[in-house]
């Protein structure tokens, strides 16, 4: 059963190379996202779209709430909208017992809201960058949105579950996939199979070299005794 990283309050965040949810004639209808990159430990840009509004209101407002497994996150403006970041204080787990590294702050939330309403029958987008947490292939992390219109809203942040049917309002999702491999990483691997490849080519020369001491140490004896036993023929002729 895919992981799922923790979040918010019930929140989670999603990270897939393409974020599906359910069929794709289903998932129009949805808010979506698709990224850049679902690369465990990535940097990736995932765009956010919102297709409809509340029951044929329009859109005034678009809250995404981000998991405790991201620490920074950089909105991309749009025209349309004015940006707000909500934040909470955040000590980075590396900081030593007695505290010597500051606080520092974690973004909770980011909201769209519309300088003028989005119809109804009119869709947006929204983009937002970060790095994505750690974590295997096929961890889920979702990003749940809260939509407010002009009358009633929608909140997207119910879960996906493995073999049941889609959820009415689901969170935009993504699935991780394995963390890329850096050049430092590739470089360490080669030198480590050169050296374990040198250390056999040279075990197979010794190991040669000491049965033929072995050999000659034989031969070496019998030609000895050869010779101690020609000496006593002579010696007693």
């Amino acid at each position: 059963m895919p992981k799922r990283l923790a979040v918010v309050g019930t929140a989670t965040l999603g990270v897939s190379a393409a974020i599906v949810l359910g069929t794709a004639g289903v998932a129009s209808a949805h808010v979506s996202a698709t990224a850049t990159s679902t690369a465990a430990n990535s940097y990736t840009t995932a765009t956010f779209s919102v297709p409809h509004g509340c029951d044929g209101s329009p859109t005034t407002k678009i809250e995404f709430r981000v998991p405790e497994s991201v620490i920074e996150v950089t909105p991309t403006v749009n025209p349309n909208w004015t940006i707000t970041k909500a934040t909470e204080p955040y000590t980075d787990a590396s900081a030593d017992t007695e505290g010597h590294e500051a606080a520092a702050e974690r973004v909770t939330s980011v909201t769209y809201t519309a300088k003028t309403p989005l119809p109804a029958d009119e869709r947006d987008t929204f983009s937002l960058s970060f790095s994505l947490p750690d974590g295997k292939a096929g961890d889920v992390v979702e990003f749940p949105a809260m939509q407010t219109c002009e009358q009633g809203t929608v909140d997207w942040n119910e879960e996906q579950e493995a073999g049941e049917p889609e959820p009415d309002h689901p969170a935009p999702s993504i699935t991780l996939t394995a963390a890329e491999t850096t050049d430092e990483e590739h470089g360490t691997a080669a030198a480590a199979a050169a050296e374990a490849t040198s250390t056999s080519t040279t075990a197979e020369p010794d190991l040669v070299g000491r049965f033929l001491g072995l050999g000659g140490l034989v031969l070496g004896a019998a030609g000895l005794v050869v010779a101690v036993a020609a000496t006593r023929r002579r010696a007693t002729k």
